[in-house]
């Protein structure tokens, strides 16, 4: 079957929860523009995510987004709705824990540290992530 997805996704180490998560976040933030930080993430997680149905030169998904931007999104989180930041957030963490590329893994991963610290919070380990977006059970 034809997808956009890409098959890492359906990796088995992936529940269905997950999968969820990080579908959730290729929409990305109302009421900024194009040029802003939140939309190159959008476009920055689609890449790890989609295959790009567009035309190539359609920016639907292309993108180059450094961690130091990411720290900057983060410094100013509070400019994005909350829904938004951690819809992102959380895709990054699972796409920092279980992509297989080891370059794109690690870059979600600090993207994910970045931001969680911005609000405050400990990340979540990878099995703390398991266990919450495990599959056949409701949230805790």
């Amino acid at each position: 079957m034809k997808s956009v997805v890409k098959e890492w996704l359906f990796q088995d180490n992936i529940s269905l929860k997950q999968q969820t998560v990080v579908l959730s976040a290729l929409r990305g933030c109302d009421g900024q523009p194009k040029e802003d930080l939140s939309k190159k993430l959008t476009r920055m997680l689609r890449s790890a995510i989609l295959y790009n149905a567009a035309t190539p030169t359609s920016n639907f998904m292309k993108e180059t987004m450094t961690l130091d931007e990411i720290a900057l999104l983060s410094k100013n989180a509070d400019k994005y709705p909350m829904h938004y930041y951690t819809h992102a957030m959380h895709a990054c963490e699972i796409i920092g824990y279980k992509h297989p590329d080891d370059g794109i893994r690690v870059w979600f991963n600090k993207a994910y540290v970045t931001m969680v610290k911005a609000l405050h919070l400990n990340p979540e380990t990878e099995s703390e992530c398991d266990y919450r977006l495990r599959d056949g059970v409701d949230s805790d």
